[in-house]
């Protein structure tokens, strides 16, 4: 894609993407092409923050006036939680954020757009996510965001397999408890006929990655779906393809939900 110029001046107000690694992220690029053709004068740029700095970071963050917000992607969003002054109830309930805003009286209050993003992602590729059987593969940030709105949208059943088993029973139950239904469960990562399979895993980003589960058991009836933008097909993608599955990439979840974020943030703009 790209970027129409944009005009950066003293008046330019900032929105950063906080993570580690960070060169993999697509919201700046996506978001900037539109807070151009909208003549926002944002401008969205990455920031390398690793673990260990991320509460030295924050201060930083803090202190720099024309920064009205960002976006937070691995491994930060749920240690990012505990930072932000204030947090929207669905950010609470999912326990994870992945937007933060400066609010008018300059503190910082946490959002969550992922699951938003992923399904409306599913539906803008003329996906179903309703009624649909579901595999997801993590139970981290993105994940969690991803269980609350695939159950919020209908889908008929959702397995959740985890490294850590406990985090994916954690997840179920919590999930399971809103809902009031008996939708979620702790299981293997073993894809059936006909589920829309998703890796909500940060396996894939690298090249030398092992898939997150084994390829050999996709079929043509299933829907294989990434959070991971860049590479925009990746290698669990292109296994799916040569086995007769759909595949569904990461950007996608990018797409569904950098025009909510771009119109929340610009909403900031004139507060800072």
């Amino acid at each position: 894609m790209v970027v129409p110029a944009m005009a950066v001046d003293g008046s330019t107000k900032i929105m950063g993407v906080i993570g580690d690694p960070i060169a993999q992220v697509m919201t700046p690029t996506t978001i900037n092409a539109i807070f151009a053709a909208r003549k926002v004068n944002i401008v969205c740029v990455p920031l390398h923050i690793s673990a260990h700095e991320l509460d030295t970071a924050w201060k930083g963050l803090k202190a720099l006036g024309n920064l009205i917000g960002f976006g937070i992607t691995l491994p930060h969003k749920q240690a990012a939680m505990t930072l932000c002054d204030s947090l929207e109830p669905l950010a609470e309930r999912v326990g994870a954020v992945n937007l933060v805003r400066r609010e008018a009286d300059g503190s910082f209050r946490g959002y969550q757009f992922d699951g938003k993003g992923f399904v409306r992602g599913l539906k803008g590729q003329g996906h179903t996510p309703s009624g649909s059987r579901c595999l997801m593969v993590g139970a981290g940030g993105a994940a969690i965001a991803i269980a609350f709105a695939l159950a919020e949208e209908g889908a008929a059943s959702l397995t959740i397999a985890n490294r850590t088993r406990a985090k994916a029973e954690e997840l179920a139950e919590a999930v399971n408890r809103k809902m009031g239904r008996s939708f979620a469960r702790a299981g293997e990562p073993r894809p059936e006929p006909g589920q829309i399979v998703i890796n909500a895993t940060s396996l894939g980003l690298s090249a030398s990655d092992p898939l997150p589960f084994d390829a050999s058991l996709i079929d043509g009836t299933m829907l294989i779906a990434e959070v991971i933008a860049k590479p925009e097909v990746t290698p669990l993608l292109e296994a799916a393809r040569a086995r007769g599955a759909q595949i569904h990439s990461g950007i996608h979840m990018i797409h569904g939900q950098v025009d909510l974020i771009a119109a929340h943030m610009a909403e900031a703009q004139a507060k800072v």
